[in-house]
């Protein structure tokens, strides 16, 4: 172990690609003896609840980028601890590449917040259900943070390879794969600027990154909930579980748009909630009210931030695993336009506003 230290120390000083990750990998090499491991459980959950999202979020194919390994298959003994520091040689600062015609251009623009003249946190309903978000504000969330050294936080991702830009300048190339299992480029790197964050005002947090979209994309939310179902079992003092994802927003075929505000004199991907509020005999989702409560609440912290940082609450006819107990989130960081340095940032600003409310 001191001689692996010591080599990533050296590595470390040779320069790394982005100041994001130079953030991350510290706390992530304290944290790589933690070792947690889950096996893979089944967990029914009818696939028309996922179909909204699957359809929304279009797969498409991980690629393995130069002197990257091919995501691992799932199944049991697959890495599903704590992010952990990539044994690779240290990478050279990032080189915007020239334009060559493969790709299409990138435009900045910060999406529609939503009104909030009626209320203070905007949504968009696109349940059957009516939702009361003056309620929402008023509820209390059960699940508030408490003075323990046991895990209160658990992130992980249902789409885990989903990645963003490493540099900006208005164009991508088709080489810039908007999906890798480099965990430093995708939205591990983001669930644990956000983990960090909270471990830093004392908040114990669990950090999964388990791929479960990769090498089959369908069924990645059956996989995801096995993975939080062992964590529930094994943690009962776990508070917020947040699926932490990254959007796709095109203008054309080949147009993208990362959503973008600025934030105290810096560029954060503005991130958007969304919420499953379908309770039937057929999809049970006794936590929808709860989630609701702290989505609106926390929203509302967020907003306070900047009035554009976060698109309205999307309110959804289906679960995306929320049934499985209170305070369990979707949220979406970006899109595949952002940078990595936008979307670290908006993860950092969910921890902190996270702890100002529930602490």
């Amino acid at each position: 172990m001191k001689h692996k230290s010591k080599q990533w120390l050296r590595r470390l000083g040779a320069g790394l690609a982005t100041a994001a990750l130079v953030a991350v990998l510290p706390v992530n090499w304290r944290r790589l003896g933690e070792g947690l491991t889950l096996t893979a459980a089944a967990l029914h959950q009818p696939q028309n609840a996922v179909a909204l999202l699957e359809e929304r979020l279009t797969p498409s194919p991980v690629v393995t980028l130069p002197g990257e390994t091919a995501p691992p298959s799932l199944g049991e003994g697959d890495r599903t601890g704590v992010l952990a520091v990539p044994d690779v040689p240290a990478a050279a600062p990032v080189t915007v590449p020239p334009e060559d015609g493969t790709g299409g251009k990138i435009l900045t623009r910060t999406l529609d917040p939503g009104d909030t003249t009626r209320h203070p946190v905007a949504v968009r309903n696109r349940s059957n259900r009516t939702v009361d978000i003056d309620t929402a504000l008023a509820t209390a969330f059960r699940g508030r943070f408490t003075d323990t050294t046991q895990p209160q936080v658990l992130i992980l991702h249902t789409h885990t390879t989903e990645g963003y830009m490493t540099y900006d300048a208005g164009y991508y190339n088709a080489a810039d794969r908007n999906r890798t299992s480099d965990e430093s480029r995708n939205v591990c790197a983001v669930g644990e600027a956000m983990a960090a964050t909270l471990r830093r005002a004392g908040i114990a947090v669990l950090h999964d990154t388990t791929i479960h979209d990769s090498p089959q994309y369908t069924g990645a939310y059956d996989r995801s909930a096995a993975t939080a179902r062992r964590y529930l079992e094994k943690y009962p003092s776990l508070r917020v579980i947040i699926d932490l994802h990254r959007d796709a927003v095109m203008e054309d075929n080949t147009t993208l748009v990362k959503p973008t505000v600025t934030v105290d004199g810096r560029q954060a991907a503005q991130m958007m909630f969304v919420v499953g509020v379908t309770h039937t005999s057929d999809l049970p989702h006794p936590h929808w009210e709860q989630n609701l409560a702290l989505a609106a609440q926390w929203q509302q912290k967020l907003t306070a931030l900047a009035p554009a940082l976060m698109r309205p609450l999307n309110t959804v006819q289906s679960r995306y695993n929320q049934h499985l107990a209170p305070g369990y989130l979707l949220v979406e960081v970006g899109s595949e336009g952002n940078t990595l340095e936008e979307a670290v940032y908006s993860g950092q600003l969910l921890g902190n506003t996270l702890v100002d409310l529930l602490k």
